[in-house]
């Protein structure tokens, strides 16, 4: 039941029941939303804006909306999901939104990842929450008949999620945790670099969202071996298209050569790893 209240060509705002919100590592929750307008439209990268609901024994009302990049989509159904982890007073009270909960969503926003050609060589890594947009990403490349490969890295077995859900696309899945729990001890980003090795990088993608340390690491080492990769950055988004000008993302470029920051929300939030500077954010 998602009842449309100001559409426009691209996004819109809709009133979208949870149909399930379950933790599914420790502190980290994946919410289902019905939401079939958004459902239709979403490609992978993007983004919906969801307005928090305060309970009664809320002290702190947060003023903006919490931006998550859409996990998984069914058009047929019409849901989408966020993942998301309790972090502060917004996302705790995501935490208390129960089945047939109705939460005001702001999608689908921003630029989503470019899709390769089937015959490429593709690369799919994710540090943390970073995994959220994997999942959407996955189903697309598959359904384009593109063959990838999962680089999932998290600080530790427990807060691991996504390998169950992207075991169903069939493709390999490698691991790294920083305190070695689950797969090889260290960063994800060995794994890429000897991904890189393995694979002919003029016919090789990258795609990754995580930590801007990681996406930084990402960039260097594809930059470095000439291949194409694209990051989606983790900030804030307050109004999510534009408006309030507070997810700045510097230009490689330098402002004064490019004329202005990127927005993450409007530019973003997947942006070639060369565009971009990632010692400066937002926040």
């Amino acid at each position: 039941m998602a009842s449309k209240i100001v559409p426009t060509q691209s996004k819109g705002i809709y009133d979208c029941r949870v149909l399930s919100n379950d933790e599914v590592a420790r502190g980290i929750f994946l919410m289902r939303l019905h939401a079939p307008e958004i459902a239709a439209r979403v490609q992978p990268g993007q983004f919906v804006n969801v307005k928090t609901q305060p309970h009664e024994a809320d002290e702190i009302i947060p003023l903006l909306r919490r931006p998550f990049s859409v996990c998984q989509v069914d058009r047929t159904a019409g849901w989408i999901s966020v993942l998301w982890k309790n972090v502060g007073p917004g996302t705790r009270m995501l935490s208390r939104h129960s089945i047939d909960t109705v939460l005001n969503i702001i999608g689908p926003l921003g630029k989503g990842f470019e899709l390769p050609q089937k015959d490429a060589a593709v690369a799919l890594v994710a540090g943390g929450l970073g995994i959220a947009p994997m999942p959407i990403l996955a189903a697309a490349l598959r359904e384009r008949r593109v063959n990838f490969t999962l680089l999932l890295g998290a600080r530790t077995a427990a807060e691991l999620w996504g390998k169950e859900e992207l075991q169903r696309f069939g493709a390999p899945i490698k691991i790294a945790t920083d305190d070695g729990s689950a797969g090889q001890r260290g960063f994800v980003t060995e794994l890429l670099q000897n991904w890189i090795k393995e694979n002919d990088p003029h016919a090789s993608r990258v795609y990754s969202c995580g930590p801007m340390p990681m996406l930084e690491r990402v960039a260097a080492l594809c930059v470095a071996a000439n291949v194409h990769a694209e990051v989606a950055v983790e900030t804030v988004m307050g109004c999510g298209f534009g408006i309030c000008m507070g997810c700045p993302i510097e230009p490689r470029a330098g402002v004064e050569l490019f004329g202005r920051y990127y927005l993450a929300c409007l530019d973003g939030p997947v942006f070639c790893a060369d565009d971009i500077r990632y010692e400066f954010t937002s926040h």
